[in-house]
């Protein structure tokens, strides 16, 4: 009988039994495999395991356990079928091993339960880019906050898991392990995903309750589960939850099949034809489902059925998954867009079919036709391949952008020539390109990628031995992804040598991608405004002249606008005490929410500052004409008392008009304290000289100013060291800054846009200077003149948070919460061994620092005070920047709003009592407080990574061109700190630093710990993904785990 027959009707010997059993296909396994539904949670794809949402888990390796008994041993009862004795031995034999268990440490075989509500921990731990660690996290916790309450899953929350190309499967949030979000499935299978790869979920569906007793069948430890394997959660336990999320899948289904007619014609019915329309799912389902009813209220069901249809859409309907979880907002396409997108599909599918009948045809020597799609796209390639030829006369093709003209002398001017014209299909060709190479349009979906990819190999101009790199394999340098978009959108004149990609992120609506209908009013009435200003002071009769008191305003020479200065007199009978007084620029005072300028701050949400050119939040003539610190400026002042320990003892937030006013830079202010401590610098100068800056008088100050600076200092001191003892924490990374100029005339880069009418050629490359202070560490312990104004605008946040807080104001409070750690020692002991280990090596390990700042928690935007652990104070609210960032014109208009009801009451303010009637007072409510931070705070995300990239592209064009074309002498080797590991002993790779020049960098295929530092060499820099590869020397420091 043939063997398949013979397992099918139960007649298997009892070896090849045992041999199945050694396969882990126990008996029980093999039955709920077979008992799963249609919404399986989908196998992993070996080649996408980079891009999957859900991770398999890895097969643990075998250890050494003792064998289990061979069932052929056990003697047989007779008349037992086989079945059944099999049965009984598995009843008796077939429990977890004891490296299978090692992964669930709180599994009942274990005899160590821990089973309790305490155990499910809310996800606080927000992913970067996937897997983010724990390093770098604590780095950007010392900028942006970049989080909300909003962001964090709680046990309970059913959430969607999806897969590229696969159906997304419900499943309920059970509990956060460190990086690792794990869940329980429709299916009665446990899952882990990065938390920041779940875009849609419904909070508080399911009872925590119902989840505790799942807890014990749950991995403690995902690295080593195998969710093939034979621990899960029985189906008795499971029942209750899986019941209620197959109701949920049941009636989303039910929906869906009674309204598809609606559902499935959503783009027809809410897309623009030329603008981009934003809305919130629930808007889309009240429209679709309850149209004119304003007060249906539309069930999770109807979210989920209405989310299957949009996402079954997915480039119509553009989402975020960096936010969308949080504004659940989708961006829906305009019809023109979608009409260029399926054309251009179109023509290339045609095309691929008019070369595979050519080949077919070939032996039967007759020759196809071309179909109308497919000319359009012959006749662009014919003219990308001519434009390819003359642009590598000029410059080298490199990998993911060109390289520097080879004609030209250093720091020339650049010149443009203008080449062939580009047909009305060309056009549509390149707009394809574009929204796959510039704006990522295109991610996640592998056919628009795979014509993309097609288009570009068939020019034949980017094969094996194009790119060049010495010591890269040349299939990494040939293989046709969005970089050799990038470089080929360059080749054929479309983009500009020097595109910063960074600035053409959709999210961040800059002028670089087409504005909205919104933002065209608003600057529309913007324009009006300049020439006829409206602005009337609403503080006018609160203000305080302050005369002649000196307002010092440290900033950079050339600085945009300036929005803040500090000022500081002495108690009087005391030698220890003072007045600080934080001065910042008043804009609110003229401008109320609803005011043109409003409109666009809220829009642009922040100043995005690159090395190229900044993108003002507000315009130019508003700050520099009306509103930048100056003598007769309007000003509103945050006032502290501190004493010589810097424990701040009164406050007080007043306005004024500033009068004398002296601007000084921060190595000015150095040299008049004095300072003459030394930094260590790195520089690297590509592309010519540096032009000398203008030399201004140094500043003139009298003794007592002189002295008023010296007390800035005093006072700077005493508050970084009260922060210090309470935990707060000063990063030594992040000290670079990268100068560029156009030619030795001009800083800054002219903005070439994309040139779609005809191709241009660009001749000449910027001056880059990439400056670096190198860090002593990864943490500081002693501060100099320069961080005086970074200790004052703390000061003058913690400020506004108290006077707030004493109203129960709402506002953005800026603050830390803790995330699940399995850190066995606490803060204060991980504190107090930091500052030993400091004391006895003058300095803190990557380790260590890390450890500690996660141990601080992870910073949050929440509408209420709360302690911000990562720089010690007890609260904040940023405020000192209202020129350029919008959060701190929303504290502006609460407090002034306050500031005048006390002024007409006499009365202090109270936002919680009823007869102040604070919805009448306060311009934004608790309600709408939370709402702009659900808006904002992913918006803060993106500028924040958005000027990091920038900075980081420009640094690597640097490297590339030291490195390849020996524009600058490069050090032999550099230091590489690791910072987060990926992968399986001797196939790992470490992402990292080289701290010289705060530079990312990577390293393949070498055995790497994070906090090792490594003596390396440059393999490769590739200026598309702003990174370069490096080669291990040796191993310099590796400090063992510090208990």
């Amino acid at each position: 009988m043939h063997s398949l027959s013979l397992r099918a009707s139960g007649e298997v010997c009892m070896r090849c039994q045992w041999r199945l059993f050694n396969q882990r296909a126990n008996v029980r396994q093999i039955q709920s495999r077979r008992g799963l539904g249609s919404l399986n949670v989908p196998k992993t794809p070996r080649r996408a395991l980079h891009a999957a949402t859900v991770r398999s888990q890895v097969v643990s390796t075998p250890t050494g356990t003792p064998p289990t008994p061979d069932p052929v041993l056990i003697p047989r009862a007779g008349n037992v079928p086989i079945r059944k004795q099999l049965e009984q031995w598995q009843h008796q034999y077939g429990t977890p091993t004891e490296e299978t268990l090692s992964a669930f440490g709180n599994h009942p075989e274990r005899n160590d339960i821990q089973n309790s509500l305490s155990k499910l921990s809310s996800g606080f731990k927000a992913d970067e880019e996937a897997r983010a660690s724990d390093w770098d996290s604590a780095q950007e916790d010392d900028g942006a906050e970049l989080m909300t309450i909003g962001l964090f899953l709680k046990p309970g929350d059913v959430v969607e898991l999806s897969q590229p190309g696969r159906e997304p499967v419900l499943a309920v949030f059970v509990q956060q392990l460190g990086n690792d979000s794990q869940f329980f499935s429709v299916n009665g299978r446990w899952a882990h995903s990065a938390l920041a790869t779940v875009a849609f979920a419904i909070p508080g569906c399911i009872d925590p309750a119902l989840l505790q007793p799942l807890v014990p069948f749950m991995p403690t430890d995902p690295s080593k589960a195998n969710i093939k394997g034979e621990v899960h959660v029985p189906q008795d336990v499971a029942a209750p939850v899986v019941k209620m999320l197959k109701g949920m899948t049941e009636e989303a289904e039910q929906i869906y099949r009674t309204k598809a007619s609606i559902i499935d014609t959503a783009y027809a019915v809410l897309a623009d034809a030329d603008r981009t329309r934003m809305m919130r799912l629930t808007q889309i389902a009240q429209r679709l489902l309850a149209p004119g009813d304003s007060t249906w209220v539309v069930p999770p069901a109807a979210l989920l059925a209405v989310r299957k249809a949009l996402n079954h859409n997915e480039f119509r309907f553009r989402s975020d998954i960096r936010s969308h979880r949080l504004t659940n907002t989708f961006a829906i396409r305009p019809k023109r867009d979608v009409r260029v997108i399926e054309t251009v599909h179109e023509w290339i599918r045609e095309y691929r079919e008019f070369l595979a009948l050519s080949v077919h045809n070939s032996e039967r020597k007759s020759k196809p036709m071309y179909t109308k799609g497919a000319r359009y796209v012959a006749d662009f390639l014919q003219k990308a391949r001519r434009l390819i030829a003359n642009s590598r006369k000029h410059r080298e093709p490199d990998y993911g952008n060109v390289g520097p003209s080879k004609t030209g002398e250093p720091g020339e001017e650049m010149s443009i020539s203008w080449g062939e014209p580009f047909t009305d299909s060309d056009k549509q060709i390149i707009d394809f390109l574009q929204a796959w190479v510039l704006t990522g349009q295109f991610t996640n979906m592998s056919g628009l990628h795979a014509a993309c990819a097609s288009l570009l190999s068939a020019t034949g101009c980017y094969g094996s031995g194009v790119i060049r790199v010495v010591g890269t394999p040349d299939d990494k340098l040939s293989y046709v992804g969005p970089a050799t978009g990038l470089l080929f959108l360059q080749e054929i004149g479309v983009l500009s040598p020097h595109e910063d990609r960074a600035i053409y992120d959709e999210q961040l609506m800059l002028p670089t991608v087409r504005t909205s209908r919104n933002l065209e009013l608003l600057n529309t009435k913007a324009e009006l405004t300049r020439r006829n200003p409206d602005f009337s002071d609403s503080m006018a009769d609160l203000r305080r002249d302050w005369g002649s008191t000196t307002i010092y305003c440290i900033d950079d020479v050339g600085a945009h606008e300036i929005d803040d200065g500090i000022s500081i007199e002495r108690v009087a009978d005391s030698e220890s005490e003072f007045w600080i007084h934080v001065h910042v620029a008043n804009p609110t005072a003229f401008l109320d929410k609803s005011h043109t300028l409003s409109g666009l701050a809220a829009h642009m949400t922040e100043t995005v500052y690159t090395p190229e050119r900044a993108f003002p939040m507000l315009p130019t003539w508003a700050t520099q004409g009306h509103f930048s610190i100056d003598r007769n400026r309007p000003i509103i002042t945050f006032s502290s008392r501190i004493d010589g320990a810097g424990s701040v003892l009164e406050t007080k937030i007043q306005h004024g008009i500033a009068q004398n006013v002296i601007s000084i830079t921060p190595s000015e202010l150095s040299t008049l304290l004095d300072n003459h401590s030394t930094t260590n610098t790195r520089k690297l100068v590509v592309g010519g000289q540096v032009p000398k800056a203008e030399e201004r008088p140094p500043p003139t100050v009298s003794p007592s100013q002189l002295q008023d600076l010296r007390d800035l200092f005093t006072a700077a001191q005493a508050l970084w060291e009260a922060r210090k003892a309470a935990g707060g924490v000063r990063f030594g990374t992040g000290n670079a800054s990268v100068r560029l100029w156009e030619n030795t005339n001009q800083a800054g880069m002219t903005w070439y846009p994309p040139s779609v009418e005809r191709a241009r050629l660009i001749r000449g490359d910027p001056i880059i200077e990439l400056t670096n202070v190198l860090p002593e560490s990864f943490m500081q312990y002693t501060i100099t003149p320069k961080h005086i104004v970074e200790e004052m605008m703390m000061l003058g946040g913690r400020t506004a948070a108290s006077w707030c807080a004493e109203r129960n104001i709402p506002v953005i409070y800026r603050g830390t919460v803790e995330p699940p750690s399995s850190e066995t020692l606490s803060t204060d002991e991980l504190q107090d061994l930091v500052h030993s280990h400091f004391e006895e090596h003058g300095t803190i390990s990557l380790e260590l620092a890390a450890r500690y700042t996660k141990a601080l928690g992870r910073a949050i935007a929440h509408f209420s005070p709360l302690p911000h652990k990562i720089i010690g104070i007890p609260s904040y609210v940023k405020v000192t920047s209202p020129l350029r960032r919008f959060s701190d014109m929303i504290a502006h208009w609460q407090i002034e709003a306050a500031v005048r009801y006390e002024a007409r009451t006499g009365m202090k303010f109270d936002a919680l009592q009823g007869s102040s009637s604070p919805r009448n007072i306060l311009p934004f409510s608790q309600r709408q407080i939370q709402e702009a931070i659900v808006t904002l705070s992913p918006r803060e995300r993106i500028i924040t990574q958005t000027k990091r990239d920038s900075k980081q592209y420009w640094a690597t064009v640097a490297f590339l061109r030291a490195f390849k074309y020996h524009e600058a002498p490069l050090p032999e080797v550099f230091r590489y700190w690791v910072q987060h590991v990926a992968g399986s002993p001797g196939a790992c790779k470490s992402g990292g630093r080289l701290p010289e020049y705060d530079l990312k960098a990577s390293m393949l295929n070498v055995d790497t710990q994070v906090g090792d530092e490594w003596e390396v060499t440059l393999d490769m820099v590739d200026v598309f993904r702003r990174s370069v590869d490096v080669k291990p020397v040796r191993l310099l420091s590796r400090l063992d785990t510090l208990k």
